[in-house]
């Protein structure tokens, strides 16, 4: 299988693959890929055409053979699907790969551009990403269910969805933060800043158990917090599974390339990272860094996990009893990664020239039906069972006191979507924010009270203004 001989016009050919195989310009990182693809076997005679016209799905195929080889797995290519039918040392199990892709009308991910990067929201490219994830996994199960569990070699195996994102230019950026919304509805752990200079005590978390598509649609969030898709495993998940990492795994070539980023520090006593940033050869990677598996603790069949015992592997899973999202990230786990290449311009001068600048859809701004009280959940101190609501432009959060088991509620002059926001503008001074001291039996009773409240600072600021 030679992946890298043109069989199409080049007016056909993806751009990545158009940028690798430019003359002499990325030899040692095709070698990298040739060894990924040592034993892999294209059933239907496809696979070259694909790698060459569409490109990351088949790049992530052959990663995903690669960290299967690696793990002391082999694939047994003799059924035309699913895409691998895998024996470890601990079973059989049934994977299947899947990328999200950029919607029609967006702007797809080999467009980047530098300059959009500092212009570009960070909440934007983690709710697209979370959209576009919960789609692929979504298709990847219904077809479970239609096709797959239908299959005489598949029933009774666990079953995994091998999941990567190519959403978007800055794909890269948004880590392992997307996945595990969709699949555990967790958002982000909440911090305040300490007595001393730099600490930081972690007073809670944040959940998310939906995601605006667009305003009036949502889709629904922590996919593995109950029993509605019992049928998958696990998901595999690596947001480093990019040229970046080819790059990081090849041997020193034509032009200098500067690695940076950060590692976990998992050791006694001591929880942080570890920034890097170094030159290659001195950068040194593994295949299965990077690499996230993500528990589902419904599953009818689960995942023998000892294959990722010892392994630059994050384990993700979820606690039913006390609804508690988990993570296990060993020692030196690859949290965060770039690579930038120094290449003249003489390598890259046709390349650019054959991307085409036009004007791209965005994503539609979120809107929250007025005065509508949404649950996000989540707890922070004694407070738990979180509501928002949008009402007169202000943000209002309902929760519960864990401790005297009633209602109460404060708002924000600023229209935030999740606790995080609600947490940075209720301490900016330059906010108006309010309260109520009296706590209600029931949540409606509670944001009753805190809507008063703001009926009056609005009539009274419109009194003022007279």
């Amino acid at each position: 299988m030679d992946l890298f001989k043109p069989i199409v016009p080049e007016e056909q050919q993806h751009p990545n693959f158009r940028f690798i195989t430019q003359p002499q310009l990325c030899n040692p990182e095709l070698e990298v890929i040739k060894g990924w693809a040592d034993g892999f076997i294209d059933r239907d005679d496809k696979f070259v055409k694909e790698f060459q016209t569409t490109f990351n799905s088949s790049f992530w195929e052959l990663y995903l053979f690669a960290c299967f080889k690696e793990l002391g797995c082999t694939v047994d290519f003799s059924y035309e699907t699913p895409d691998f039918v895998v024996s470890s040392p601990y079973g059989e199990f049934i994977a299947e790969a899947t990328t999200a892709h950029h919607p029609n009308g967006f702007r797809p991910e080999w467009e980047k551009n530098i300059e959009l990067f500092e212009k570009t929201s960070k909440e934007d490219i983690l709710r697209l990403a979370t959209i576009r994830l919960s789609n692929a996994i979504s298709s990847k199960y219904k077809k479970y269910i239609s096709k797959y569990s239908k299959l005489s070699h598949v029933p009774n195996k666990p079953f995994v969805i091998c999941a990567a994102p190519f959403e978007q230019p800055f794909f890269f950026s948004q880590d392992s933060l997307p996945i595990v919304r969709v699949l555990y509805a967790y958002e982000a752990t909440l911090t305040v800043p300490g007595n001393q200079e730099g600490e930081i005590i972690i007073v809670g978390e944040s959940r998310s158990f939906r995601v605006q598509k667009s305003p009036g649609v949502d889709i629904p969030l922590g996919l593995f917090t109950d029993s509605r898709m019992a049928d998958v495993s696990a998901i595999i998940f690596n947001n480093r599974a990019t040229f970046s990492k080819v790059r990081a795994l090849a041997k020193e070539g034509s032009y200098p390339i500067i690695f940076s980023g950060a590692r976990v520090v998992q050791a006694e006593n001591v929880t942080g990272l570890r920034p890097f940033f170094e030159p290659r050869p001195n950068y040194q990677e593994t295949v299965l860094d990077g690499l996230h598996i993500l528990i589902n603790p419904f599953a009818k069949h689960p995942l023998d996990l000892r294959m990722f015992e010892n392994r630059e592997v994050a384990i993700h899973n979820y606690d039913p009893q006390t609804d508690s999202y988990l993570s296990e990230l060993p020692d030196g786990f690859l949290l965060q990664r770039m690579c930038q290449s120094i290449v003249s311009g003489e390598n890259t001068v046709e390349f650019k020239r054959s991307l085409s600048e036009k004007p791209y859809q965005e994503l539609s701004p979120e809107i929250w039906q007025e005065s509508k009280l949404i649950y996000v959940g989540g707890q922070n101190g004694p407070f738990r069972d979180n509501h928002m609501a949008h009402y007169r432009r202000w943000t209002v959060v309902v929760s519960c006191d864990s401790i005297d088991e009633d209602w109460g509620a404060q708002a924000v002059n600023s229209l935030c979507y999740n606790i995080p926001q609600y947490m940075q503008a209720n301490r900016d001074d330059s906010i108006a924010s309010t309260g109520i001291p009296e706590w209600f039996p029931t949540k409606e009773e509670a944001y009753a009270a805190i809507r008063r409240k703001i009926d009056q600072i609005s009539e009274q600021e419109n009194t003022n203004m007279i």
